[in-house]
């Protein structure tokens, strides 16, 4: 069977926005330390910048999986892939390594495939996906999906398999 993949949707280990929260605790701290220490504030600057850049950039340092979706003549896929490690720092000094998560029964079977049905089961696998095979700490980064999906004809992408 053909099969041909459409979206690689990115999983990172945390939002932005918690990334961002603990990295500001950790520039904080190292600030209070090397002022305490007596150094001055343009020096201290200076060193707590160069510590913690690039290790504190978010986007594509903390992506730790991803979501592909593919499909057949007939049917829809999702495959997940994901790191199995326990802890996820905010410091991208650390490597993931992502597998595939061998998850059971996500995929759906399309009889008659038709452009909008395919996209709303889509959106609602991607839900349930995320609920039911993610942390809840982490975050699918839906933006570049979202900015293609109602631009892919994905019946007639189906119909060439």
């Amino acid at each position: 069977m053909e099969k041909k993949t459409l979206f690689e949707i990115p999983i990172y280990s945390m939002s932005k926005k918690e990334f961002n929260r603990r990295w500001d605790k950790q520039k904080q701290k190292l600030h209070d330390t090397y002022v305490s220490h007596g150094h001055s504030e343009e020096d201290t600057q200076y060193y707590v910048s160069r510590f913690s850049f690039p290790r504190s950039l978010w986007e594509y340092n903390q992506i730790i999986g991803y979501i592909k979706i593919s499909v057949s003549r007939h049917d829809v896929w999702f495959d997940i892939y994901c790191s199995l490690d326990k802890i996820y720092y905010a410091d991208s000094k650390q490597k993931h390594f992502i597998q595939n998560i061998q998850a059971n029964g996500t995929h759906f079977y399309s009889s008659k495939p038709d452009n909008k049905i395919i996209k709303e089961e889509i959106f609602k696998w991607l839900k349930a996906i995320e609920k039911d095979h993610l942390k809840k700490s982490f975050y699918v980064d839906y933006t570049a999906f979202n900015n293609i999906i109602e631009y892919v004809d994905i019946e007639q992408i189906m119909k060439t398999l």
